[in-house]
C-alpha cells in the first residue's frame, strides 16, 4: 500500500505502509521505517534494534480517529561509535503524542474554538491541547523586540486573590503604537518591572513617552530607570481620580446620616459618577435632589464636570495650563478637604498632566480596555491555575477577539 495519503495529509516521509487495523471509531496505520541512518553523521551502515512500539494520534481520516503505529529503534553507528534513540521526524518533540500536522491544526483552531470544543471534536485530552498551545505560545513570545518601541503604557490589574483575601496584582506593559504586549509579571511595583528593564537595556530601546496612572511605585521606577522618558497622565486617570474622590465624599456623607436621610444617596453612586449629559430623566432628577440637599457633593460634582469640560474643549498645552490653574483656584475657594487633595495631587503631577496636551492627547485608556479583555478571558476560563499559561495568553490577547472563548 502506498504512503501517499499519509504523506499528503499528515506529512509522513521516510516510512513504508505495512497494514491497517479498523474498528468502529478508530483506524490504526502500521508504518515501517524505510532505512535507518546515524542522526549525527547520516552514515547508512548502522545497526537498528527494536525497543518498543509507539502509537501517535494523527489527523482523522474522515470521521475516524487515526493513529500511526511505529516501532522505535536504538541505533548504533560504527563510524561514530555511539548509540542513539530513534526520533520520529513527524513529531514536534520526542515525547509528543500527536503528529506535528495535527498539533498545527489545533493551534490554528484555537482562536475560533475553545479547548473543550476541540477536545470533544478530536477526542484529544484537554490537557494535551493546553500543553500544545502553551508550547506554541512560549516559542512565539520567547523573544519580544523592543528595538523600535518609543511609547509605552504601564498599568496593573487585579487578578484573583491570594491568602488573606488580598487581590493578586499583575503588571502589564504595552506598546501604545502597535498595541503589542511587551511585558507581564506579578506585582504592582518596581520589582515587577525589573525583567522588563533588562530587556530595555539589552535592546538599547529609546523609550520617549510613558503613559500611566498616578501610582507612586511606577512613577519612581520610570524616574529612576528611564530618566529621558516623559511621563504622561491621561484624562482617563485624572477623571477617575476625581470620581474616586467624589465617591469617597458620598460614602462619608451617607455614614453621617440617619436611615431616613440616607435614602436620598442610597444606590445613587452612578448618578454622581456618570457624565451628566448621559443621565436619563429619572437620574437627572435624582441628581438635582442630591445637589439641593448636599452642598459639598454638589460642589464636587460641579468641579468634576468642569474638569471634564477642560479635556473636551482645550486644544493646546498653554490653554490647558491656564484652565487647570483656574480650576485649582476655584476648587480651593470652595473650602473642601476633598478638592484640596485633588488640587494637591494635580500640582504634584503637573507636568505629567499637561503631557496629555503636549504629546498629541496621548492616552492610556487602551490599557484599561485591554485589562477588561484580560478579566473577560479569565472569567471565560473560570480562572487560571497555571500562571505561566495565563501570562502567555495575555501576550497573545491583542491578536484575539474578546468573545473567542478560552
Amino acid at each position: 500500500m502506498s504512503t501517499s495519503l499519509a504523506y499528503h495529509t499528515q506529512g509522513i516521509i521516510g516510512f513504508q505502509h505495512k497494514s491497517f487495523a479498523f474498528s468502529e471509531k478508530k483506524v490504526i496505520q502500521y508504518l515501517v521505517k524505510k532505512e535507518h541512518r546515524c542522526p549525527k553523521c547520516f552514515h547508512p551502515s548502522v545497526s537498528a534494534y527494536p525497543i518498543r512500539e509507539r502509537q501517535i494520534q494523527a489527523m482523522p481520516y474522515g470521521n475516524k480517529q487515526t493513529y500511526f503505529n511505529v516501532t522505535i529503534h536504538r541505533i548504533y553507528c560504527p563510524k561514530c561509535k555511539a548509540a542513539f534513540m530513534e526520533e520520529l521526524p513527524f513529531l514536534s518533540h520526542p515525547e509528543a503524542r500527536l503528529t506535528t500536522t495535527f498539533e498545527r491544526t489545533i493551534v490554528d483552531l484555537r482562536p475560533d474554538m475553545t479547548i473543550s470544543a476541540i477536545s470533544r471534536h478530536y477526542h484529544v485530552p484537554w490537557h494535551t491541547i493546553k500543553t500544545i498551545e502553551k508550547r506554541y505560545l512560549k516559542h512565539k513570545y520567547r523573544k519580544i523586540s523592543l528595538k523600535n518601541v518609543r511609547v509605552i503604557g504601564i498599568d496593573e490589574i487585579a487578578i484573583g486573590h491570594i491568602a488573606g483575601h488580598k487581590p493578586a496584582y499583575w503588571t502589564i506593559v504595552r506598546d501604545l503604537e502597535s498595541g503589542a504586549v511587551l511585558h507581564v509579571d506579578k506585582g504592582k511595583d518596581g520589582d515587577s518591572l525589573q525583567d522588563f528593564l533588562k530587556k530595555i537595556r539589552r535592546s538599547k530601546a529609546k523609550i520617549e513617552l510613558v503613559a500611566m496612572d498616578m501610582g507612586r511605585a511606577f512613577i519612581a521606577w520610570v524616574t529612576e530607570n528611564l530618566p529621558d522618558a516623559k511621563i504622561v497622565f491621561d484624562h482617563f486617570h485624572v477623571i477617575k481620580l476625581m470620581n474616586d474622590i467624589l465617591d469617597k465624599a458620598r460614602r462619608r456623607t451617607m455614614a453621617q446620616l440617619d436611615d431616613d436621610q440616607r435614602s436620598a444617596l442610597k444606590n445613587k453612586r452612578f448618578v454622581l459618577l456618570h457624565n451628566e449629559e448621559d443621565l436619563d430623566a429619572e437620574a437627572a432628577k435624582d441628581l438635582a435632589v442630591i445637589k439641593d440637599h448636599f452642598k459639598e457633593l454638589a460642589d464636587l460634582h460641579m468641579m468634576k464636570e468642569s474638569l471634564r469640560s477642560i479635556y473636551r474643549v482645550v486644544e493646546n498645552p498653554w490653554e490647558a495650563e491656564v484652565s487647570l490653574g483656574k480650576w485649582c483656584k476655584q476648587s480651593l475657594s470652595l473650602d473642601s478637604a476633598y478638592l484640596g487633595k485633588m488640587v494637591k495631587c494635580l500640582r504634584q503631577h503637573w507636568e505629567g498632566v499637561l503631557g496629555f496636551w503636549k504629546y498629541d492627547n496621548l492616552t492610556n485608556a487602551g490599557m484599561e480596555g485591554f485589562n477588561n479583555k484580560v478579566r473577560t478571558m479569565i472569567r471565560q476560563a473560570y480562572g487560571f491555575r497555571d500562571e505561566e499559561y495565563m501570562r502567555l495568553k495575555i501576550f497573545d490577547l491583542p491578536n484575539k477577539r474578546v468573545n473567542d472563548g478560552i
